[in-house]
């Protein structure tokens, strides 16, 4: 076993027992994803704590780029000298970090949902093989990558390739795989919509996941921007936001063609959840409510240092 596999296991197992309750690789796949954003929900709290700073030590910034009007290199230093004095980290509220914590797990997520027969089936390594090699006899592999998706497509041309009850567990995780007559191994193709007439009714359902993965992600952009414009105006002033809120959901939509339509449902739930958790997480940590706290320990520190300061100087007093 690969070290990589060690990596995977613990996020696998998590998938494997989903889809063991529920039978169903689409519910599995929901779950699955109800799992990804709890890991990360200490992260997207820690955001909205530092936008709520941010939003504080708004009008502290402006007051710095007044007095240093001109001087972008002062503004500069004395910006960063403020935000190291409030404790802020500017990549935390912008959303930088967040992604960068993101981006390993959702390739890992990713590269497990790849290959449910080796995670989530847990079929014998020397079983998988033979499966590969006699697959690579009858199609041409161009991306190593979706070997198991392909697998899965051509399996009933495999016979023989596995033991009985490999087979038949492939061939129940197959049906299982299927939703609506859409073959979730599949990618869905700019062709069904050129020769839409003439298309199958699966393919054409196909279509609807890249659509659906633009549509959510756009919902959780939009909604992002609306809580940004009201809590920050100065931030949803930034050009990058209109960029974020259309570019994103436009590569939705071209990632959700380029991958097997079941690695598009797990996104289009992703985005449906973001959307969730923003407005949750918005309800639950006020930024009123967070800023209020922050003044209260604000004041407690100081009135603590001011105590401190006193009791010294009364002691060399004293002395």
């Amino acid at each position: 076993m690969k070290f990589i596999d060690y990596v995977y296991l613990p996020f696998a197992w998590i998938l494997e027992q989903f889809y063991n309750l529920s039978n169903n690789y689409i519910v599995a796949l929901f779950f699955f994803a109800i799992v990804f954003k709890l890991i990360l929900l200490p992260s997207s709290i820690s955001q909205q704590k530092s936008s709520a700073k941010m939003q504080r030590i708004q009008p502290k910034v402006r007051r710095i780029q007044a007095r240093y009007a001109g001087d972008q290199r002062k503004i500069q230093e004395e910006t960063q000298a403020l935000y190291q004095r409030e404790g802020y980290n500017p990549m935390g509220a912008q959303g930088c970090l967040p992604l960068l914590i993101q981006f390993p797990i959702i390739i890992l997520l990713y590269n497990i949902i790849y290959q449910p027969l080796k995670y989530v089936l847990r079929i014998d390594p020397k079983e998988l093989d033979a499966l590969t090699k006699a697959v690579e006899k009858i199609v041409e592999i161009k991306n190593d990558r979706q070997i198991e998706m392909t697998i899965m497509d051509h399996f009933s041309e495999l016979s023989g390739a596995v033991s009985a009850e490999s087979a038949t567990k492939i061939e129940e995780f197959i049906e299982n795989f299927s939703a609506f007559g859409m073959t979730l191994t599949t990618n869905p193709s700019f062709d069904a919509i050129k020769n839409w007439s003439t298309s199958e009714t699966g393919a054409k359902l196909l279509v609807l996941i890249p659509v659906l993965s633009g549509v959510t992600s756009l919902l959780t952009s939009i909604i992002t921007q609306a809580r940004q414009k009201k809590e920050n105006p100065e931030m949803a002033k930034n050009p990058s936001m209109g960029c974020m809120t259309y570019g994103m959901p436009l590569m939705s939509v071209w990632f959700a063609f380029q991958f097997p339509a079941g690695i598009g449902v797990y996104w289009i739930f992703q985005n449906i959840l973001s959307a969730i958790q923003t407005l949750v997480l918005h309800k639950v940590y006020r930024k009123e409510k967070i800023m209020a706290k922050e003044l209260v320990y604000e004041t407690v520190m100081r009135r603590s240092k001011e105590n401190n300061a006193k009791a010294i100087a009364k002691m060399k007093n004293e002395k």
